[in-house]
């Protein structure tokens, strides 16, 4: 169930806005808004590949949770992924400055993970299709141009992606995703579409 203006409804309480995180360690951020139990909320930052910058992942309570490396300043060079200890766990294929119409997001070891396809483009409205490695599908669905679209897994909501919030800055958006998903994989996902319709307006 969704909440009116952005965010997952889950049973025992909504997810209310406060103040936003900045996207930097926890030590240089003030907490947000806590999720109720059963999602995970996150502060991304839009076109990070444009910007050349390594980027903090931080969840609702101003915790560095992830870590993007963003330094691409070659089309060779791949977009990196990684958790709080340094290590690799996704990263895309290559050449991600160049404007495509699909992305491989692969393991540290390069085994493909998932790819994402821009499946329809309309003024308003992108349709993604995600195939993940294991033959499961997820599918966008909202105006994905705008940062407010939800990423469907199995036929149902797995993750709601907004920037309806006061408290978020105007480069931010927020991705709540259910327990159980794979966070860094979605993360990944909403990195890949925020650049994709990016390099395609």
């Amino acid at each position: 169930m969704l909440r009116r203006g952005g965010g997952l409804a889950r049973p025992g309480g909504m997810i209310k806005p406060m103040n936003a995180p900045e996207s930097q360690p926890a030590s240089q951020s003030n907490a947000g808004p806590q999720a109720p139990a059963g999602v995970n909320r996150y502060i991304m930052r839009q076109r990070m590949v444009a910007l050349g910058q390594d980027f903090y992942i931080n969840n609702s309570a101003g915790q560095p949770c992830f870590k993007i490396d963003g330094k691409v300043r070659l089309v060779k060079e791949s977009l990196k992924f990684r958790d709080m200890q340094g290590d690799l766990i996704y990263k895309l294929d290559e050449k991600v400055l160049r404007i495509r119409e699909s992305f491989n997001i692969l393991d540290a070891n390069d085994r493909l993970v998932a790819k994402v396809h821009n499946a329809i483009f309309d003024p308003l409205r992108e349709k993604f299709t995600i195939e993940l490695a294991n033959g499961e599908t997820m599918t966008t669905s909202g105006k994905v141009i705008w940062a407010q679209y939800d990423i469907e897994h199995g036929g149902r909501q797995a993750a709601k992606i907004s920037k309806q919030f006061s408290w978020i800055g105007r480069d931010q958006y927020v991705v709540d995703i259910l327990q159980g998903e794979d966070d860094l994989l979605i993360l990944a996902i909403t990195v890949v579409i925020d650049m994709m319709v990016s390099n395609g307006r």
